[in-house]
């Protein structure tokens, strides 16, 4: 592997630009640690620095040297400057839900007619590469970091603390600048049939890039004086992090760390790692091989306390005083616990149980336990039941399918209490010994007959009945108290025959009385067509959220991939898929006959703060999973929901404090089917 690397930092900015202190000795550092760790002609540098590092060397540095690497090979876009942001023109308006781009801010950028380097043409410049099977890795200490390369400056110089960005620069793009290229947007659907047209070999589809970003796009990044000089607190908190771990490290366990020492140094920067649920995260900052993340929940100190990075909006419980939400750390023995004490909608207080952590590190968390209540299962035997030896199997394999071979915290035995206040969310019969039918509380079955007649066939009908149960909570996830009900709705438009782009000229679908949106298949002379849509997520308050969009299909399976979040801006109307067609497909195994259905819930999460979508990845229910999982070991894996232990519903819902934000849910059912001949 060779590593090409275009490192730009720019601290002579001519006025009316502020002048920085920190970004040339941010890249310094950057190439005395790649050029001592890698092999002699591994690293291949590019540096550019003040006047040099203008808009057009930039993008030919993309092109002529970050352009060299090949297969196989990996590339760096390291950036310490101002960034800042424009009005979005109106052929980006469908890639950017705020209304705004976010912009790097180049050596002569805003003069001579010069603009800044647009997030989407910096998007389109790394398509290019990630498209020859280049591992690429970009790094941006600016404000407005997030989203890729992606609102106002404060005053520059907040005591020792300088800001990198500027206010918002209103000159227009120009028409004939070489780095517009447009990225196409990234697929989704119903079990992976359904799908984005119209993509092109540039587009994250194909291959996405890591971005190691220095905080929100609605945040400030900060310099810090050092003994060896100004520093970008994220440049150098990143380059510790590397100094410690290693190459090897991969960008999620670095930016655990990196986040932890920004966020100690500087109140209002958050950084962030994207794309967080892509695999892309868990190999080697440099490249290689994909590791399994241990979890996508860490613990970490902040000034007043320890917390995890989930919250409401991922589903963490209130719990009570003597029944709190419990985690511990991934694969500690015996268990390191913490308790939940207070849960806000993006993270939640813990407290350490009988341990003291390491104030300098982070933890990776997993749930351990969960308050009430949590899915039920009725166990009603059947004819094929005999003397309940079935039953009796299934009824073992869930008192032992938790953490450390305890019960399992998603699945619970309905007792005659609980069944007489209210309905299961599964039954099981035993149409004949050694086989389970799992069904909907009305008898309708939700998957096909499985075979439970030995221990480890009871255990993987366990493993079913957790994912069913997983999946029901988020799909039911609300917030009683909210105050912002209905603040995103979700809108559904049919496609035009090869129509690829949303025009945004079309009204939504109207939902039937049910409140379902219906789709059709089209008969033609090459068979059965599938229906196309766009999807919408219109703000319809006054105040900029955050959402992210879940489809969940009626196979089980949950996935954030249409919209993985971002903020809307207030009263804008926000594309899904980068306003791409979305083709809506009955699954591989359900024939194409007339009365075949398929359902999709299409469930916006709303906040006024910023989350992870990570925790939102459930794959459909029956693939394979690992023996650590069927076997209900402490270390198993069978889906991120699993290693986060979601409990989606609260039981005792009290209202929020104001200072704490408010989330919200909406949910809209869209059911596709064949119909008559």
């Amino acid at each position: 592997m060779t590593l090409y690397a275009l490192l730009v930092g720019i601290d002579d900015y001519r006025a009316p630009v502020t002048p920085l202190g920190g970004c040339r000795n941010d890249i310094d550092a950057v190439g005395v640690l790649l050029g001592s760790r890698l092999p002699d002609g591994g690293f291949v540098p590019l540096r550019l620095t003040d006047g040099a590092a203008t808009r057009a060397a930039v993008i030919d540095g993309f092109r002529h040297h970050l352009g060299r690497a090949a297969s196989g090979d990996s590339a760096l876009f390291w950036f310490s400057g101002h960034g800042s942001q424009a009005p979005v023109p109106t052929e980006f308006a469908r890639f950017e839900p705020t209304g705004m781009l976010q912009t790097l801010v180049c050596a002569d950028s805003r003069h001579d007619g010069v603009p800044d380097l647009h997030d989407k043409e910096l998007a389109g410049l790394i398509g290019e590469i990630t498209a020859r099977g280049v591992h690429v890795v970009v790094v941006l200490d600016c404000c407005h970091a997030d989203s890729g390369t992606r609102g106002p400056a404060p005053a520059h110089g907040t005591g020792a603390l300088a800001v990198r960005g500027q206010p918002a620069f209103v000159g227009p793009l120009r028409a004939a600048d070489p780095a517009r290229v447009l990225p196409a947007g990234p697929g989704g659907g119903r079990d992976g049939a359904a799908a984005v047209r119209g993509t092109t070999a540039g587009s994250p589809d194909a291959a996405p890039h890591v971005l190691l970003a220095a905080c929100h796009s609605d945040q400030y990044a900060v310099e810090v004086p050092t003994a060896d000089g100004p520093r970008g607190l994220f440049s150098a908190a990143l380059l510790e992090q590397l100094e410690s771990l290693g190459l090897d490290a991969t960008s999620r366990e670095l930016m655990a760390g990196t986040r932890c020492r920004v966020e100690d140094g500087a109140r209002g920067q958050v950084p962030v790692l994207s794309p967080a649920a892509d695999a892309v995260v868990d190999r080697p900052f440099l490249g290689g091989g994909v590791r399994t993340a241990r979890s996508p929940v860490t613990m970490r100190r902040r000034r007043d306390g320890w917390e995890i990075d989930a919250g409401a909006c991922h589903g963490v419980p209130s719990g009570g005083p003597g029944d709190p939400a419990l985690f511990a750390v991934y694969d500690s023995d015996p268990p390191l616990e913490v308790r939940v004490s207070r849960v806000l909608p993006d993270r939640s207080d813990v407290t350490p149980v009988g341990w003291t952590p390491d104030p300098h590190a982070s933890y990776p968390m997993v749930l351990t336990g969960v308050p009430l209540p949590v899915g039920t299962v009725a166990l009603d035997g059947g004819p094929g039941d005999g003397t309940g030896a079935t039953s009796r199997l299934l009824a073992a394999a869930l008192d032992t399918a938790g953490p450390g071979g305890g019960p399992s915290p998603h699945v619970r035995v309905a007792d005659p209490a609980t069944r007489a206040r209210r309905l299961p969310d599964v039954r099981i019969r035993v149409p004949r010994a050694g086989t389970v039918r799992i069904t909907a509380p009305d008898g309708r079955p939700l998957v096909p007959d499985a075979p439970c007649g030995t221990a480890d066939e009871a255990a993987r009908v366990a493993v079913d009945l957790e994912h069913i149960a997983r999946w029901r909570r988020i799909k039911e996830l609300h917030n009683p108290v909210s105050a912002l009900p209905g603040a995103v709705a979700v809108e559904v438009v049919a496609a035009a025959g090869g129509e690829a782009v949303d025009a945004r000229t079309r009204p939504p679908l109207r939902p039937g009385p049910d409140g379902a949106v219906r789709l059709a298949y089209r008969w033609t002379r090459r068979g059965w067509q599938e229906p196309e849509i766009f999807v919408r997520l219109r703000n319809t308050t006054d105040r900029q959220l955050y959402c992210v969009l879940l489809d969940l299909t009626d196979r089980f399976r949950i996935h954030p991939d249409l919209f993985t979040g971002d903020w809307i801006a207030p009263g804008y109307t926000a594309s899904a898929a980068w306003g791409r067609a979305i083709t809506l497909s009955l699954p591989p195994d359900r024939p194409l006959v007339p009365g075949a259905r398929g359902t999709d819930w299409l469930k916006v999460l709303v906040s006024e703060t910023p989350f992870s979508s990570a925790p939102f990845h459930l794959g459909r229910l029956g693939e394979p999973q690992p023996a650590e999982a069927v076997r209900g070991g402490r270390g198993g894996y069978h889906g991120v929901l699993d290693r986060l232990g979601l409990a989606a519903l609260h039981r005792d819902a009290e209202p929020m404090r104001p200072e704490t934000g408010d989330w919200t849910t909406a949910v809209l059912a869209v059911e596709t089917h064949v119909p008559g001949a």
